[in-house]
């Protein structure tokens, strides 16, 4: 790789998950590099493709009708596609005596495989990261809703299944971020090369994943909060109601057993 000059990175978010297994088995490519997130495929000089676990592909030096050839085949592998469209981009040029990493592009003395990887991984935590957001805000204007509907009748629209989903919503996207997403872990290349440990740092710092994560963790806490509280008053209503029908049995049988040989 090291007489080729410049890689373009596309980065492209297209489902919850992709089964790599199978798409390590069955797609008709040329397989380089498989580890247990992701996989890599050369698909002619220059040329890569990775595909992670966690529902992201990246796409080196790869033009865009042979990037929709390739994800209509791969289709058959997602888990849960996503309806949006999240994508990144990114350039890699390798330039002599050059350490510099900007917003849309890094200079760098040498740019091999391991560099790729390093930014490839990045660019898909990035989009992954980006579709978690954008499901924090739904999650946040779904308890927003809920909050006005308590605010204006004195009492909440939703129902206790309701907010279930919304609390088991939020403990998946912890879960997601943290075990799958591996958002919080470096890539075991990192440890081999102080160079790469440095440009997977400031990556990370230019793609802003770290405060992005705690600004999800934030709102992911705080909707957590607000569903646990409707929980325990829808719980306590229902209580409340179960008590008055216990009530109400109770004297109708006490009605029934003085007054029953009247009826």
């Amino acid at each position: 790789m090291n007489d080729y000059k410049e890689y373009n990175l596309e980065a492209y978010y297209l489902a919850k998950g992709i089964n790599i297994v199978k798409a390590a088995d069955k797609l008709d490519k040329n397989l380089i590099g498989r580890r247990r997130e992701f996989l890599t495929y050369l698909l002619g000089p220059h040329e890569f493709l990775f595909i992670f676990s966690f529902g992201a592909v990246v796409f080196v030096n790869v033009a865009k009708d042979i990037q929709g050839a390739i994800k209509k085949p791969l289709s058959k592998f997602l888990l849960n596609p996503v309806k949006g469209s999240y994508d990144e981009s990114y350039i890699l040029r390798e330039m002599e005596r050059k350490f510099n990493v900007g917003e849309e592009a890094a200079d760098l003395p040498v740019v091999g495989m391991g560099e790729t990887e390093i930014a490839a991984r990045i660019l898909a935590q990035s989009v992954a990261l980006e579709y978690i957001e954008d499901l924090a805000d739904e999650i946040l204007s779904n308890l927003e809703a809920m909050n006005a509907g308590l605010e204006k009748s004195g009492r909440f629209l939703k129902t206790a299944k309701g907010v279930l989903r919304l609390v088991g919503q939020n403990n998946n996207i912890i879960q997601f971020v943290i075990s799958k997403l591996s958002l919080l872990d470096k890539p075991d290349i990192t440890w081999e090369s102080e160079r790469l440990e440095t440009l997977f740092s400031q990556l990370a710092d230019i793609f802003d994943l770290r405060p992005r994560f705690r600004n999800v963790e934030y709102k992911i806490g705080f909707a957590r909060d607000n569903s646990e509280f409707a929980l325990t008053a829808l719980q306590g209503s229902r209580s409340n109601f179960l008590e008055i029908v216990i009530i109400l049995l109770f004297i109708f049988d006490i009605v029934i057993y003085f007054f029953g040989e009247k009826f």
